[in-house]
């Protein structure tokens, strides 16, 4: 079996990246694969969303050599939470393949590294680690410019040959095709990107509230329409090799 190292990246706060990780994950463990969250953002909110302890010791341990335990938030899915640790000079400083070196080690099929908004060194250490890539925007002209700055770091480490992500794809959420932008954005974004593969996960209020409920999606919603969207895109990483 592929072990799956997927890097959700966004560097637009509030564009539903933490909610698609989690999402992900529980899609993927629902699936039957043995499923860890990494939690790369200060504030924990993937570890909150998926009902584990936010303030519990986790990523910020693991990049420092002290063996946390993972917390199961389902069966087949464990979560190592995020927190304030990981603003640390120590972390701040680690080398972008520290997190690659880690993981590769760790007995999971699938690694979901939520990566935090607006941190290039922990967005680094979850690119560098992964071998599949999510650009997460919404159709907000800030968050796109955003997500223009992943990808270009995404093909940069692609031409040099660095270690990182194979594949990668983008992901606008939150759309609602009521909304003008939402209409004209995601059109010229995936033009400009053709070469791309692009994902559409329309705006869900059953994502927010799984989030609120503490619940893996597949447990909370499993039959609603962002949810069949996100199966779209498990269906596609895991069929890329």
């Amino acid at each position: 079996m592929n072990q799956y190292h997927i890097a959700v990246a966004a560097r637009k706060g509030g564009v539903g990246k933490t909610s698609i990780s989690c999402g992900i994950a529980s899609i993927l463990s629902d699936q039957g694969k043995k499923v860890l969250l990494v939690d790369l953002d200060p504030q924990s909110n993937a570890a909150f969303a998926l009902g584990v302890d936010p303030t519990a010791s986790g990523t910020a341990e693991l990049l420092t050599g002290k063996n946390p335990v993972p917390l199961p938030a389902a069966p087949k899915l464990d979560v190592l939470p995020g927190g304030p640790n990981l603003t640390s000079q120590q972390i701040q400083s680690l080398h972008p393949e520290d997190l690659a070196d880690v993981i590769s080690s760790l007995d999971y099929d699938a690694v979901l590294l939520d990566c935090p908004p607006g941190n290039e060194s922990l967005e680094r250490l979850g690119i560098v680690a992964s071998n599949i890539a999510l650009v997460v925007t919404n159709a907000h002209p800030f968050a796109i410019l955003g997500a223009n700055r992943v990808i270009g770091i995404l093909e940069d480490y692609h031409h040099k040959g660095r270690r990182g992500p194979r594949q990668w794809a983008i992901v606008m959420s939150q759309v609602d095709e009521r909304r003008a932008l939402d209409k004209q954005l995601p059109i010229q974004l995936f033009e400009m990107y053709s070469d791309v593969k692009n994902f559409t996960v329309h705006q869900d209020v059953n994502i927010a509230q799984a989030g609120a409920q503490q619940l893996p999606l597949m447990e909370f919603a499993p039959k609603t329409r962002a949810a069949q969207e996100l199966i779209q895109i498990v269906d596609w990483f895991t069929q890329v090799d």
